[in-house]
């Protein structure tokens, strides 16, 4: 069965429970979903003795016993492992990757390594040589292809590099294989029965559903689904109908107000990860302190020197075509040591937003937009205009269908000051900065600020 935690809460309090529940997705919320359905089977107090917390690498073994091991006074048992590696296969460790990227891009670095040892272990067979190959830059193609499953290009070198450094200077050690043996453990206790007041629950932030072990979760226990992005391969950051929520449920429990405006600046200030906007929305709410509402100016000021605050700055002043803007957020990028690589990266992702928001802007819009639009006029006239069909239809309207309303209003106004060729041109600029800055000994400072004037002036 599959639903939603709160689903599966509300069954537990009707008296219909499951042996296993399996969440998947987001490390934040699959673990908050997890103590939200232990609340539902064990009482607060009765915690303590009910409620067992096993290590995968360590405790497994004794998972049988634990749970047909009963509470000394009674009540229910309840078994549960975090962040299980059991459902990992080579055929998803590309979603471990990326896991692994955007919890680097987010500055949650212990993450990053973790879910990248994960990735080592399965990929490589757990070769230490891997390693310190790369965090010395010197995995050979072939190795790359095979171990990561992922393109090769600026961006992931940068992230390979930086966290296999992190592994080999703290020394850390590649865990065991993970995937068949470890799905064998738990198939085997489900295999045997789990009592009826007892309940495995499990974490995972990635799956292969190819399994027998998903499927016989699914076919006999409960599966959550915990992630906050959806399955397409061009969405980069977090549902923002999960973000909205999140950030409304916090204002509310803090016993305030927030307005569109600041909820749209945090949206585009916040990753891929739930725990970096709890943590973005926690500095907020103490800045706001006791006034009884979050104001968009707050935003701008507690968020605006975040690692994600200034990338968009920089691409948001692209956008705008301000120069001043831009050259002032990539000092502070460089002032924080961002790898150029990876600012490179960020600025084509923007730069291939802008020429799918120019297409749609030239079929369904007839090739302009007033930049001075109210955004609600933008969500209520324009922006239904674009689910109309057209002729020679190349799912521009359709990717922009996808984002959030607002980032579309700002894409759209953005591609309304550039051509299309000269969008193609800024896209072939950031490639030969890209080639300039692996070839030259020229300034890495000094490449970027010339790359940014030209994307913003054409010069």
């Amino acid at each position: 069965m599959t639903g939603t935690v709160e689903k599966a809460v509300a069954e537990i309090k009707q008296g219909r429970r499951h042996p296993v529940y399996l969440l998947t997705g987001d490390e934040f919320l699959a673990k908050d979903g997890a103590k939200a359905i232990i609340g539902a089977l064990v009482p607060s107090e009765q915690q303590s003795l009910c409620v067992e917390v096993v290590s995968e690498d360590s405790d497994l073994a004794s998972l049988p016993i634990r749970l047909t091991t009963l509470p000394l006074f009674g009540g229910s048992k309840v078994v549960v492992v975090y962040d299980s590696k059991a459902f990992l296969s080579r055929f998803n460790l590309e979603s471990v990757v990326q896991k692994s990227q955007e919890a680097w891009q987010a500055g949650e670095s212990e993450r990053s390594v973790r879910l990248f040892l994960q990735v080592v272990a399965a990929g490589s067979g757990g070769d230490e040589g891997f390693l310190d190959r790369a965090a010395r830059g010197e995995v050979p193609d072939p190795e790359w292809e095979r171990v990561l499953s992922i393109q090769r290009e600026p961006e992931a070198e940068a992230w390979l590099r930086e966290v296999a450094q992190s592994a080999v200077a703290d020394r850390m050690a590649i865990p065991e294989a993970a995937g068949a043996g470890l799905a064998r453990a738990y198939e085997e206790a489900i295999q045997r029965g789990i009592p009826g007041n007892a309940a495995l629950i499990l974490t995972t932030e990635v799956v292969d559903e190819r399994r027998s072990l998903f499927k016989k979760i699914s076919a006999n226990g409960f599966v959550i689904d915990c992630g906050i992005r959806s399955r397409r391969a061009w969405d980069t950051q977090m549902n923002p109908e999960a973000a909205r929520t999140k950030i409304r449920e916090m204002v509310s429990a803090a016993g305030k107000r927030i307005d569109d405006e600041a909820v749209a600046g945090i949206l585009a200030r916040t990753g891929t990860a739930m725990r970096g906007l709890v943590s973005e929305m926690e500095k907020l709410l103490l800045y706001v302190g006791a006034r009884p509402a979050v104001q968009a100016e707050d935003v701008l000021e507690v968020l605006s020197h975040s690692r994600e605050a200034n990338i968009f700055d920089v691409t948001n002043a692209v956008s705008s075509r301000d120069a001043g803007k831009a050259l002032l957020g990539l000092r502070s990028l460089l002032t924080q040591r961002e790898p150029a690589p990876l600012i490179l990266n960020v600025l084509a992702g923007e730069i291939r937003n802008l020429i799918i928001a120019r297409s749609a802007l030239d079929r369904w819009l007839d090739g302009k937009l007033d930049p001075g639009l109210p955004f609600e006029t933008f969500r209520f006239r324009v922006l239904p205009r674009l689910k109309e069909p057209r002729d020679g239809d190349d799912g521009s309207a359709a990717r922009l269908l996808d984002m959030n309303p607002f980032r579309a209003f700002n894409l759209l106004k953005g591609a309304s000051r550039f051509s299309l060729d000269r969008l193609l041109e800024g896209l072939e600029a950031i490639h030969e900065t890209d080639l300039t800055l692996k070839t030259s000994g020229h300034p890495e400072a000094l490449l970027l600020e010339q790359l940014l004037l030209k994307l913003c002036t054409g010069t």
